[in-house]
C-alpha cells in the first residue's frame, strides 16, 4: 500500500513537491586552514594531531621520510610560500612510540600566515634528516637539539654541542636524564667580608 504526498512510512517521510529522503547525508569532514589543507591534499602521508592548540595555528605531522620534502614544497611550492623557519624545537615523550618530536614553525611574509610542522623519531639513536639545506636558519636550532634530547639530524654540516661543554654525557632535557646535584666547576669559599661600620671605624668598641 502506498503513501500519498504529506503521509509518513517507516523510516521516510515525505513534504509536497520534494523527494523523500531515502540515505542519511555524508558525514563531513573537518574543516581545515586553506594552507593546511593544501599540504594534506599534496602529501598524503602528512595527518592532523588530535591535540587542539592554543595559538590556533595549523599544524601538520609527516614522517621523517617526507620531511625535507615537504619543507621544500612550502618554501617554493605551496600556496602561499612560507620563506621563513621561525622556529625548531624539542620535545621528548618516553611513553610514545617515537618518542622524540621536534616542532618547524614557517611564516609567510606575503600572507603573514603560519604553519607548524611536526616529526618524530625513535629508537637508541634518534635520526631525523636536517632541513639546512632548505632552511639555512635551522642550523643551531637542530645543534641545540642535538645537544638537550640527543636527536641526530643527519646530513647536518655541523652537528655539534652549543650550549654544554664537549665533553657532557647526556642530553639534560630528555625525560630519563638523572637528576640530582650537579658539582660547580668553578667555586671559591667565600671570604669573610668585614661589615661596613667596621671598615668605617664604626664597630661597637671593648674596654
Amino acid at each position: 500500500m502506498g503513501t500519498s504526498p504529506g503521509q509518513s512510512s517507516t523510516g521516510t517521510q515525505t513534504v509536497p513537491g520534494q523527494t523523500p529522503q531515502t540515505e542519511p547525508p555524508a558525514a563531513l569532514g573537518p574543516v581545515y586552514a586553506e594552507h593546511l589543507q593544501r599540504l594534506l591534499d599534496r602529501f598524503s602521508e602528512a595527518t592532523v594531531p588530535a591535540w587542539r592548540y592554543a595559538d590556533g595555528i595549523p599544524t601538520a605531522s609527516v614522517p621523517a621520510e617526507r620531511l625535507v620534502e615537504v619543507c621544500a614544497w612550502l618554501r617554493d611550492g605551496s600556496t602561499p610560500r612560507f620563506e621563513l623557519l621561525i622556529d625548531v624545537c624539542g620535545a621528548h615523550w618516553p611513553t610514545r612510540q617515537l618518542p622524540f618530536e621536534v616542532t618547524y614553525l614557517f611564516h609567510s611574509v606575503d600572507t603573514n600566515l603560519r604553519l607548524r610542522l611536526k616529526c618524530s623519531a625513535g629508537g637508541e639513536t634518534p635520526t631525523l634528516p636536517t632541513i639546512c639545506d632548505v632552511y639555512p636558519a635551522a642550523n643551531w636550532p637542530e645543534r641545540e637539539i642535538w645537544d638537550m634530547f640527543g636527536v641526530v639530524f643527519e646530513g647536518h654540516p655541523d652537528l655539534r654541542r652549543i650550549l654544554t661543554p664537549n665533553d657532557w654525557e647526556g642530553h639534560p632535557l630528555r625525560k630519563d636524564f638523572p637528576l640530582g646535584e650537579e658539582p660547580v666547576e668553578f667555586y671559591r669559599s667565600p671570604a669573610i667580608t668585614p661589615s661596613v661600620s667596621a671598615e668605617a671605624g664604626g664597630g661597637a668598641g671593648t674596654e
